[in-house]
């Protein structure tokens, strides 16, 4: 028990609010804020919480012949106790922050030295100790009802983090209900028993939670029912808007990009002469045959901002598309045409079968094209830009005379079939920064092209070539007929970081491939039959049937290993052509599928079965033990994917469907032609964690 000298505490203005008042100098250095309650007075610290109570005075009741008498402060010191909650071992720098200002100041005035006085000191409505311990926040109001402590966990497992010491009190005990009792000399005081719950689709699902001491004066809690742990929550996807894309004959997508205003950028191919294009677009008429396009739509769906043609007389398409931090976007595909149009001073201007463009921001002009390649072979498959606005390019050739750059890792072809290549272009596309081959003896093709937070390329792809090149120490050495592999370049191309077979005894091939923040590579692609390798607790360990099932896997940084790995498929046959990631973690992968046991979530997006098959649009866990959604929008193919602002998620391919669910307000509601392309932006509210709040009162 502690002597406290009453005289030593200022008492606040009662016509205020109940609050938190700033400590002005008006206080102990060591409290930060202040506050009082039924007789306790309470300082809050960087560190700790401390109540100081003093024992009650004893209340005399006056009988009808007293007289009034002056007030005198009583000069005896009264007993009391001061019980201090501490925060065992919280992170560094941690102070206590007003939240919400209140109306009216403070006016400590004791005293006849005016320099000790304070005036104007701030009060408020809370108090917020951010970042107690990593992902814990403690808020604190107070209201007639006692002083409402809420721990905040961005998700459950932090709540092993909390650990608090009660010092100043004689012993803690908890009662039958699960209040805390804090006994001390002046008596005991009471903690209810904790509230907890998770905030799911704006309502409180409770968890059941209960103090639990460690020792005599450490306390914590525990979660004792059910409850979301690490798990992504999906609530209410919506599908925002799903379009056609088409004129009166064939049109594909095959790439689609988005900007950071939600816009999203389509290129394929198409053989309609009446392909929707807009005044002042680049190439507002077709170049004849079958021409590559490039659209750009409203971020609502709704309208076009720039649609252009690409193409010269003969065939072209448009495979791969991405957007520079200007906004500008690139294409790459494959060319057939003499005369495809091309800009003076580009890196080649000579015929060939590669393309590389890259549109002005408003579509209506190139800043530059340029072929690639020295016959009219070939395609690119993937592009990526980097920051510094230099166009990386995957996928194949069977040029012997392939433009490759000295010092680049394969500079020669092996043999005259078709082999994979990546390219990086200057940023005005006047030149190659690095270009080398990537292939074995046989047939290789490069599908996928990321870049790394270091601006390393990665490349996905499929391969017959049993010398393809691999790299000592990668996760799989050996060759199975037809694998994917994974390879990793240094940055300057001159070689292998590293580069795997990802097959197991099963045939396969890589799609898409993306990198997440620590480095992962994240592939999705086609397996062929059993054998492939998967991990435990993966969503679907066993091959589903059928000619094909789609694979999802992620390898380590340095690709020595494999992290986790699942199929996706059912009976028949369910082909991948594209995937993401988004910022995450989660896994995307989209394609068709002929099976009609293909794992769907139907809580979710109602599915469209229509026809043998179906275009698929698939989100997984970032461990891809759970399958988040999948849903089936009617007979078509889903050829690629991107993620977007706010979670959203956008997927275009073909469809020849006329029960495709295009929205109301789309830019066009019904099928044109044979085939058109489509583009679907859906909505998903997502939990990044499953948090957790704490409730107390003391």
């Amino acid at each position: 028990m502690q002597n406290i000298n009453p005289n030593s505490l200022l008492t606040e203005n009662i016509k205020l609010p109940h609050s938190f008042v700033k400590n002005n100098g008006q206080e102990d250095s060591r409290a930060l804020f202040t506050t009082s309650f039924k007789g306790r007075r309470i300082f809050f610290s960087s560190d700790r919480i401390t109540s100081v109570e003093l024992e009650p005075i004893e209340e005399h009741i006056p009988e009808p012949e007293d007289f009034p008498v002056p007030f005198q402060e009583s000069e005896e010191p009264r007993n009391g106790v001061a019980l201090e909650l501490s925060f065992i071992n919280p992170s560094k720098s941690l102070a206590p922050e007003g939240i919400s200002q209140q109306s009216g100041y403070h006016h400590y005035l004791k005293g006849t030295d005016s320099s000790k006085w304070r005036s104007g000191v701030p009060h408020y409505k809370e108090l917020l100790y951010p970042a107690v311990w990593e992902g814990v926040d403690l808020e604190l109001s107070a209201s007639s009802d006692g002083m409402k402590m809420n721990w905040k966990l961005d998700k459950p497992d932090r709540i092993s983090f909390i650990r608090l010491h009660w010092a100043g009190a004689d012993n803690l005990e908890i009662d039958e209900k699960g209040n805390l009792l804090v006994h001390h000399a002046l008596g005991t005081l009471t903690d209810l028993s904790p509230i907890a719950y998770q905030e799911i689709d704006g309502e409180r699902k409770p968890v059941d939670c209960v103090y639990r001491l460690y020792g005599s004066f450490d306390l914590g809690f525990e979660l004792t029912g059910n409850f979301l742990e690490n798990t992504p929550l999906i609530i209410d996807p919506i599908l925002t808007y799903a379009t056609y894309l088409g004129g009166s004959l064939r049109v594909d997508a095959r790439g689609i990009a988005v900007d950071t205003g939600g816009c999203a950028y389509v290129t394929g191919s198409t053989t309609s002469i009446d392909f929707p294009v807009t005044p002042g677009a680049f190439q507002t008429t077709s170049g004849g045959g079958q021409d590559a396009f490039v659209t750009k739509f409203a971020s609502d769906g709704g309208s076009l901002i720039y649609s252009t043609y690409l193409g010269g007389s003969n065939l072209d398409t448009g495979y791969a598309i991405s957007l520079d931090t200007q906004e500008c976007a690139y294409v790459t595909g494959l060319t057939r045409s003499v005369d495809f149009p091309t800009t003076p001073g580009a890196f080649q201007t000579t015929p060939a079968g590669i393309f590389v463009t890259k549109l002005s921001v408003d579509g209506e002009s190139l800043i530059y094209s340029t072929y690639l390649g020295s016959t009219l072979s070939g395609s690119g498959f993937s592009i990526v830009v980097d920051f510094e606005g230099s166009a990386h390019v995957t996928g194949y050739t069977s040029d012997t005379n392939f433009p490759t750059t000295p010092g680049a890792f394969q500079t020669t072809k092996i043999g005259t079939l078709d082999g994979a290549f990546i390219t990086r272009l200057s940023a005005g596309g006047e030149s190659l920064i690095y270009s080398t081959y990537l292939e074995g003896s046989n047939q290789d093709y490069g599908y996928g092209i990321a870049l790394d937070t270091q601006n390393h390329v990665l490349v996905t792809g499929v391969t017959n070539s049993p010398d393809f090149p691999i790299t000592a120490g990668a996760y799989q050495t050996t060759h199975t007929l037809t694998s994917a592999f994974v390879t990793k370049l240094a940055l300057d191309g001159s070689a292998l970081i590293y580069s795997t077979f990802l097959s197991g005894i099963a045939n396969s091939a890589g799609r898409s491939i993306s990198v997440d923040s620590s480095g992962n590579a994240c592939v999705t692609g086609r397996v062929y039959s059993t054998g492939f390798p998967v991990t435990p607790g993966a969503f679907q360990i066993t091959y589903g049937g059928g000619n094909a099932d789609t694979f999802a896997s992620k390898l380590s940084p340095g690709g020595e290993s494999l992290l986790a790995s699942t199929y996706l498929g059912g009976n028949n046959t369910d082909l991948n052509y594209g995937g993401t990631i988004d910022a995450q973690g989660r896994i995307y992968a989209t394609g068709y599928t002929s099976s009609p046991n293909f794992p769907l979530t139907p809580e979710v997006i109602p599915s469209i079965l229509d026809g043998g098959s179906n275009i698929y649009i698939s989100i997984f866990s970032t461990d891809l033990t759970k399958l988040l959604v999948s849903y089936c929008l009617g007979s078509g193919v889903g050829h690629d994917m991107a993620t977007g602002p706010e979670g959203a998620v956008y997927a275009t391919g073909d469809t020849s469907s006329t029960a495709f669910p295009a929205t109301t307000g789309a830019y066009q509601t019904s099928l044109n032609g044979t085939v058109d392309a489509f583009v679907t932006k859906t909505g998903f509210a997502y939990y990044r964690q499953a948090s957790v709040e704490i409730e107390g009162l003391i």
